[in-house]
């Protein structure tokens, strides 16, 4: 068993968790801060005196943690057990950053002092600052992605059609087709790609309604199911995915966990948030649930109508009702995760809709 002070060392070296409690991560953390601020690398309450509650080897791990400390290096977050980190060498990298939802994103992780890397075809600097850097990358280019990925410690996919940025086939298609292999050619430990809920309701109005733009959601399918495929072809058990399928977005600010709500099987739908959508996308990019899942995420208030609010709502009135085991809420982003089932067991429950687009192109002829 490592003692108190050893895990404490290894977590400001690595970002690895080897402390048993939150608690314990808190404190070593102050104990780091407390050591940067003291005028002394040593002062009463470290040192070596008889009088001193700290043992040899106790001491000796406050003494190179202090040592680290003042060569002026930074800890990378540590999460549970299954989730996933980030440091200098090792950073989070979004694709498509600078998008709404992207931007978003990278502020969310900076603000859990994670190092992530904003990635936009020209590399520009978005101004968030802090952990975040950038890099350049284009989604169509899959050597552009080999490259960027190298040593990520997750990735999240953001990106979507637009004048500027791209048609459907190319970016949500193509793009989503080569993130996934770059992310396996270099072992990334987790996937995020934010898609859209409505994708496999070819009959609901909100598929129709936004499909009539370069039939956008017949290539996000397209691409859930082709990275889908990727993953499942590959053999390995340490690169995973998440796919996040938000209802109608917005730019309204974040009403906290307990204004959102997630659900399984492509069924329920609501307006919600960017910032919230990117709090759910960090989240699944963080947590060791939601591994090889797909999911829903939406206002639990649902819409407003004549001042009332209607909560969730069915894409298409002949849709099945959707058991309440597959609708989650909590008082956390990382709570509503818990409970949810992977893609394989989703597929057993029956109410998995089975569209995957039409008229689809092969990859190849893009």
């Amino acid at each position: 068993m490592l003692n108190n002070s050893l895990k404490c060392l290894l977590f400001l070296l690595s970002g690895v968790n080897f402390v048993n409690s939150f608690h314990s991560i808190a404190d070593c953390l102050k104990v780091r801060q407390q050591i940067k601020t003291s005028s002394s690398p040593f002062t009463a309450s470290t040192s070596l005196s008889a009088a001193s509650p700290l043992s040899r080897r106790d001491a000796f791990g406050v003494g190179v943690a202090t040592a680290v400390t003042l060569a002026g290096f930074v800890p990378s977050a540590a999460f549970a057990d299954g989730g996933v980190g980030s440091s200098p060498s090792s950073p989070i990298i979004v694709v498509g950053a600078g998008g709404k939802t992207g931007k978003l994103v990278l502020e969310k992780l900076k603000s859990r002092g994670l190092y992530a890397v904003g990635l936009t075809r020209d590399g520009r600097d978005l101004g968030i600052g802090g952990t975040v850097s950038y890099k350049s990358g284009d989604v169509t280019k899959v050597d552009t992605l080999q490259e960027a990925f190298k040593g990520a410690s997750g990735v999240v996919f953001t990106a979507s059609a637009s004048k500027k940025g791209g048609d459907a086939a190319h970016v949500d298609y193509l793009g989503v087709a080569n993130t996934a292999k770059a992310a396996l050619d270099n072992q990334v430990p987790r996937l995020v790609v934010v898609s859209s809920g409505a994708v496999t309701r070819p009959e609901s109005i909100g598929f129709k309604i936004t499909n009539v733009f370069g039939r956008i959601m017949d290539y996000k399918i397209a691409g859930e199911e082709v990275m889908r495929a990727a993953y499942a072809s590959s053999g390995t058990s340490k690169s995973t995915y998440t796919v996040v399928r938000p209802g109608g977005l917005s730019d309204k600010p974040s009403t906290g966990a307990k204004g959102v709500e997630v659900s399984q099987g492509d069924i329920l739908s609501a307006e919600i948030g960017r910032e919230d959508v990117a709090e759910v996308t960090v989240a699944a990019l963080l947590s060791p649930n939601a591994k090889d899942a797909t999911i829903e995420c939406y206002g639990s208030a649902g819409e407003t109508m004549f001042g009332a609010a209607t909560g969730a709502s069915k894409l298409a009135k002949s849709l099945p009702e959707v058991p309440a085991k597959f609708v989650h809420r909590a008082e956390t982003f990382e709570g509503l995760l818990e409970g949810v089932l992977n893609d394989k067991e989703m597929a057993q429950t029956g109410i998995v809709g089975g569209y995957k687009g039409t008229k689809i192109e092969e990859l190849a002829s893009l």
